[in-house]
């Protein structure tokens, strides 16, 4: 497993993370465990995963998993997980205000058994909340120590401009990373984002490994985009 530093954190991550989606749902959690544990054996560090997926369950069984492994395994893990979409009915459950993502987070947190996560990532634009808030609550979450690090995911060339121009205006916590779909048949990165080299922050794509190894592709293309030296994980 090779290892890439995560733009401005000193973090070292593997280039390769662990995609969780269908943990819980698609995925039987006996199975989850066995991938979880090849992972780390393997050297992989990175894991990711979100509040929607399974709508909880895989944060759950991301939680079960931490519980039921020693420390010395589960203190390699550099977790990511993610909100902004809506995991009920409740017409509020979903975007990026204060309110929203106060109560996501301390769900997540809930069912992943943590006192906080490494990288706490916006899952999309939110066109309704204005980004100083949510930079806002972000940047407390933070300073509680609720979260580590903070990214973006799905984010456009010009959305990502904005929320690091604004947090760097306001002396906020600056995201990260970046976590866009990548391979061989979505490809719109190319047009805005692997061109613009940004200084502070990790692009993390996400793409299948299937479709003539689109992971090579992702690999090289994220080289160009890295702040520091060699390419950006690449989720699976």
């Amino acid at each position: 497993m090779k290892y890439r530093t995560l733009a401005g954190t000193g973090i070292s991550v593997s280039n390769l993370s662990l995609g969780t989606m269908g943990f819980g749902s698609e995925t039987a959690e006996s199975d989850a465990f066995v991938i979880l544990d090849r992972f780390i054996e393997a050297g992989g560090n990175l894991v990711d995963t979100a509040n929607v997926y399974g709508v909880g369950a895989a944060e759950e069984v991301l939680g079960r998993w931490f519980a039921s492994r020693p420390a010395e395994v589960t203190d390699r893990v550099v977790l990511a997980t993610k909100a902004r979409f809506g995991t009920g009915p409740d017409t509020n459950e979903a975007g990026s205000s204060r309110r929203n993502l106060s109560r996501a987070l301390d769900a997540s947190l809930r069912r992943l058994g943590r006192e906080n996560v490494d990288l706490y990532q916006l899952h999309g634009w939110d066109p309704l909340t204005p980004i100083e808030e949510t930079l806002g609550f972000l940047n407390e979450a933070v300073s509680a120590g609720k979260i580590h690090y903070i990214g973006l995911s799905n984010f456009t060339g010009w959305q990502m401009q904005l929320t690091l121009d604004t947090a760097k205006a306001m002396g906020l916590q600056v995201p990260v990373t970046l976590q866009p779909q990548y391979s061989l048949v979505s490809r719109e990165i190319e047009f805005e984002i692997v061109p613009r080299p940004f200084t502070t922050t990790s692009v993390c794509c996400r793409g299948p490994r299937s479709l003539a190894d689109s992971s090579a592709v992702s690999t090289s293309r994220t080289r160009r985009l890295e702040a520091t030296p060699g390419p950006g994980p690449v989720t699976r």
